[in-house]
C-alpha cells in the first residue's frame, strides 16, 4: 500500500458490505438520461468510468421518485417499471469494476421543473413561501398537504424497492441543499402550524418518517444512506448545525448506514460571503467535523478535499470515515488509481468553471477540464 495514502486506501466495513477503500463518487448531476428519466448508454459509461477509475462506492445523481419531484428535463429517474432495466445496468457496470452500486434518491420540492414553466403545475413545499428562483424572478411553490406528505413517503420507500430490484447495492436519501426534506428542516421555508412545522422536533419529523420507510422498504443487506443538510448558511432562521446534529443522531437510530453532510442551498450560496466558499478547500469540514463527533455511523466527509494530502489527512483526524469527491471525479475519473499509484501530480484538477459546469447539467454535463475529444463526444465514459 501506498503509505503515504494508508487511511484513504484502506478498506472500510458500510453495513453488510466492505468498501475496498475510502474514496467514494459524491453525487452530482450530470443528467445523461432521457427526457423520460431513462438511462442512457452515455450515463452507464459515465458511471463504468468512475467505478474503473476506483473507487470504493459510486453514489448515483439525484433520481427522481416521482415526476412532481423531478427538477431538470434529462435528470434520470427511479419512479415505475420502465426505469430499472436502464438502472440494473448501470449498478451492474458499477459493480463489475469493483465499487458499490448506490442511488442518491430526491424529491426537489420547491425547486421540482421546468423552472421556465414553474406556474404551470404546482410545486410541492412545507409551505408556500415566495422566493428567487434565479436572479429577479420570484415564485411561489404550494404548501403540501398531509395527504401528500403520506405520499411522497410512499414514493421514496416505492423507489427503494425498484433499486433492490434493480441491483443496487443501497440508496442514499437526498435531505440537503434545499430540496423538499431539507426544506421541512428549515424555519424560513417551513412555516407550518401542525405536527411537522415549528418545533426543531417537528421540523425534522419529515426526514425522519422518510428513513424509516425507506429503512424498512430495504430490507436486510441494503445501505441506507443520507445526505444530509449541515447548515443553511442563511442569513437568518435557517436551518442550523445544531438541527444536523440533532437529525444526525436521529437517523442513526433508525439505523442509517452512513451519513454524507452537505452546507448551502441554491439560495443560500448566492449571498454575498458564501459566493466563493465552495471554492475553497475543505469548507465545510467544521460541519462534518461536528456531525462526526455526536454519531457512531460512518460519516463522509466531502466539500473541497480534491487535494489527496488534504483527504488524507482529513481521515487522519478522524473527521470523516471515507471521502466524498464529485467534481474532482468529474474532471479526472483517474484520481483513485493515481493516488494508489503514488502520481498524485498526475491528477487532472478541476478547473472549476461554474458557469460552464451548471449550465450544461441541464442537458448534459460537460468539464472545462476534459481533453478537447472528450468535451466534443459530450461525457467521460469508457
Amino acid at each position: 500500500m501506498n503509505e503515504r495514502f494508508a487511511h484513504l486506501l484502506s478498506p472500510l466495513r458500510i453495513g453488510t458490505f466492505t468498501m475496498r477503500n475510502r474514496i467514494v463518487h459524491a453525487p452530482m448531476s450530470v443528467c445523461y438520461a432521457d427526457e423520460q428519466g431513462r438511462a442512457t448508454d452515455a450515463m452507464i459509461e459515465h458511471y463504468a468510468r468512475r467505478a474503473e477509475g476506483g473507487v470504493g462506492m459510486v453514489i448515483l445523481e439525484n433520481l427522481a421518485i416521482n415526476v412532481s419531484g423531478r427538477q431538470m428535463p434529462k435528470q434520470p429517474m427511479l419512479a415505475d417499471d420502465s426505469h430499472v432495466p436502464g438502472i440494473r445496468r448501470v449498478a451492474e457496470a458499477i459493480q463489475q469494476r469493483g465499487a458499490l452500486a448506490v442511488a442518491q434518491i430526491v424529491h426537489s420540492g420547491r425547486y421540482a421543473g421546468p423552472w421556465e414553466r414553474y406556474d404551470e403545475r404546482p410545486r410541492l413545499a412545507p409551505s408556500a413561501v415566495t422566493f428567487e428562483l434565479v436572479a429577479g424572478r420570484f415564485v411561489t411553490p404550494q404548501e403540501i398537504t398531509l395527504a401528500e406528505i403520506e405520499d411522497c413517503i410512499a414514493a421514496f420507500a416505492h423507489t427503494t424497492r425498484l433499486a433492490r430490484e434493480a441491483g443496487l447495492d443501497g440508496v442514499e436519501v437526498h435531505g440537503a441543499t434545499g430540496v423538499l426534506i431539507s426544506q421541512f428542516m428549515s424555519p424560513r421555508q417551513n412555516r407550518r402550524q401542525d405536527r411537522y412545522g415549528g418545533s426543531r422536533e417537528n421540523r425534522l419529523r419529515f426526514a425522519v418518517e422518510v428513513a424509516r420507510a425507506v429503512k424498512e422498504a430495504a430490507g436486510a443487506g441494503f445501505l441506507v444512506g443520507f445526505h444530509l443538510f449541515a447548515d443553511e448558511l442563511a442569513e437568518e432562521d435557517g436551518a442550523s448545525l445544531a438541527d444536523a446534529v440533532e437529525l444526525a443522531q436521529l437517523l442513526e437510530a433508525e439505523g442509517m448506514d452512513f451519513i454524507l453532510p452537505m452546507v448551502g442551498t441554491f439560495e443560500t450560496l448566492r449571498i454575498g460571503r458564501n459566493t466563493e466558499l465552495n471554492r475553497l478547500a475543505g469548507y465545510q469540514i467544521e460541519q462534518i467535523r461536528a456531525i462526526k463527533g455526536a454519531v457512531r455511523l460512518p460519516v463522509f466527509a466531502n466539500g473541497g478535499l480534491g487535494d489527496p494530502d488534504l483527504a488524507e489527512a482529513t481521515l487522519r483526524e478522524g473527521i470523516g470515515d471515507a471521502i466524498g469527491l464529485a467534481r474532482p471525479l468529474f474532471a479526472d475519473p483517474d484520481w483513485p488509481a493515481k493516488v494508489l499509484a503514488g502520481r498524485p501530480d498526475d491528477i487532472c484538477v478541476c478547473a472549476c468553471a461554474q458557469r460552464t459546469c451548471y449550465r450544461t447539467q441541464i442537458g448534459g454535463g460537460v468539464c472545462e477540464s476534459w481533453p478537447l475529444t472528450v468535451k466534443q463526444r459530450g461525457f467521460y465514459g469508457l
